[in-house]
């Protein structure tokens, strides 16, 4: 009789706590969704998602505002929306699957699969791994050579091709250099190595096992979805629409377009250390291997196509993503059995406040005023931007010419690493032209002597300043970049040499 007591003792017990639990989530998940809404009217945020994944169930999963602020379309937990580097970690696990199968391994030479493959130094091609490829250690720096892929008409071989004319800054295996390039190299030895493409095997593999039948790898398909967020811009007080011109040449750094309920189910797979509902997607060894420290990243480290840190005492693997007009970010915290995943279509500093503020309530700890730390951090870069294009305003000579006239700075000209750009007369002004990007154009506008500036026809530009320089005969020879603002880009890096 007693043990019969004290076992519907303990029973009680259990669910007093259970509900307790229950009931302490479903306050913690109001405050989570009353934050999110508030932030949305701080930001002018158009669109919004996200979902929240606790113990193998999805606990949470809502969308908010607008896909399109012409349309008004709601978005819901099924709404896509570029992910962009958020796909690398799906590159890593497909490399897991395949050195799971004995087809590759981390440690192979890239040169084993990709025979072409080249960097600007015939010693790092040489030894060059898989691993070396996504861990962001290549030698190169953050974005290098990002002009190559980024809205241009290049496939993914010719960007991998001309990235051996990228200049190294540090030496390799030295310092965290974050690189798009080095994983679209990376698929392309999943093609080598299966004969199947990156699209197609994580479909395969990764895709239709996790029922993520929506998700797709094309932005053809993603622009002709019905329910796909559309990436948004401030443009002083209106809110406009983003161009869409991109090409399907960066898979492997980027190219998943997915919901907030289906991404949901990659963290699921995540936590469950390579097993989803029972089916082993990779190994639990493979899934320690991503996880591991790899190259260090200032305060934190980079695994395989993860960020690996440690919040609040708790290890946390995380990922962002971004394009023009879209930020999307994935956090899993396994000591926890937790993850969450956020989409937006504007990029401001919402999606990092959110973050934060998840981070905290869903591990107990008292959240800072992520909102205010993001607006203010948000308000002190654009008084930066601003005085910057004030500053060069009041240093500007204003009473300076061109040395010659405008028909001689006309011409096509060629940087060996990414190819050639024109400038022409039209109307009796200068017009610049990249060949291979069709929107990195724009009128030159006189600055001072032989600079010029440029407000670039790509929304996702900042203004910039070219600089013609002659040779001894007097003539044109090159021309030169400096755009102090660029979100993406290193201008410096090129080095245009005048043709005709």
């Amino acid at each position: 009789m007693k043990l019969k007591k004290l076992f519907l003792y303990l029973v009680l017990l259990i669910l007093v706590f259970t509900s307790a639990n229950s009931l302490a989530q479903q306050d913690n998940l109001k405050k989570i969704d009353a934050f999110i809404a508030n932030a949305m009217g701080d930001w002018k945020m158009p669109g919004f998602s996200v979902a929240i994944v606790k113990n193998d169930s999805v606990i949470f999963a809502k969308g908010y505002g607008v896909k399109d602020i012409n349309k008004k379309e709601p978005v819901d937990e099924n709404t896509l929306f570029v992910i962009a580097s958020c796909s690398k970690a799906f590159t890593t696990a497909s490399l897991a699957i395949l050195v799971d199968a004995g087809k590759l391994k981390w440690d192979d030479p890239v040169t084993k699969h990709l025979p072409d493959f080249q960097m600007y130094d015939s010693w790092v091609t040489k030894e060059m791994t898989v691993r070396d490829l996504v861990t962001h250690r290549s030698g190169l720096s953050t974005f290098s050579g990002d002009f190559l892929w980024l809205s241009s008409t290049y496939d993914a071989q010719e960007v991998i091709r001309r990235g051996r004319y990228l200049k190294p800054t540090s030496s390799f295996r030295s310092r965290y250099g974050y690189q798009n390039i080095m994983y679209i190299a990376a698929a392309e030895i999943i093609r080598s190595v299966t004969d199947t493409s990156w699209a197609d095997y994580i479909r395969t593999h990764i895709l239709n096992p996790l029922g993520m039948n929506h998700t797709n790898t094309s932005y053809s398909l993603y622009n002709k979805d019905a329910n796909a967020a559309k990436a948004h811009y401030q443009k002083g007080d209106i809110m406009k629409i983003y161009t869409d011109v991109q090409q399907d040449n960066a898979h492997g750094a980027l190219g998943l377009n997915s919901s907030a309920i289906e991404m949901a189910q990659w963290i699921r797979l995540q936590l469950g250390k390579g097993t989803y509902n029972k089916q082993k997607i990779f190994s639990e060894r493979q899934s320690m291997e991503m996880w591991m420290n790899h190259m260090a990243t200032g305060n934190s480290n980079y695994g395989l196509g993860w960020a690996v840190s440690y919040k609040n005492g708790k290890k946390t693997l995380s990922h962002g993503g971004g394009m023009p007009g879209m930020i999307s970010q994935v956090t899993i915290v396994p000591e926890e059995n937790f993850g969450f995943v956020l989409m937006s279509n504007l990029e401001v500093g919402m999606v990092g406040a959110v973050n934060n503020y998840i981070f905290d309530i869903m591990t107990n700890a008292e959240p800072k005023d992520y909102e205010k730390i993001a607006l203010d951090g948000y308000a002190r870069r654009q008084e930066f931007y601003n005085r910057e294009i004030n500053r060069r305003e009041e240093i500007r000579v204003k009473d300076s010419k061109p040395s010659l006239p405008l028909e001689n700075y006309c011409g096509t000209y060629e940087d060996k690493m990414y190819g050639k750009a024109e400038v022409s007369l039209k109307n009796g002004k200068l017009f610049l032209q990249f060949i291979p990007t069709p929107t990195f154009r724009g009128e030159l506008k006189h600055y001072q002597f032989d600079m010029f500036q440029i407000d670039w026809e790509d929304e996702f530009l900042t203004r910039g300043y070219i600089k013609f320089d002659m040779n001894f005969n007097g003539k044109v020879k090159q021309m030169t970049f400096e755009v102090p603002n660029s979100p993406d880009f290193i201008f410096t890096e090129l080095f245009f040499e005048k043709l005709n």
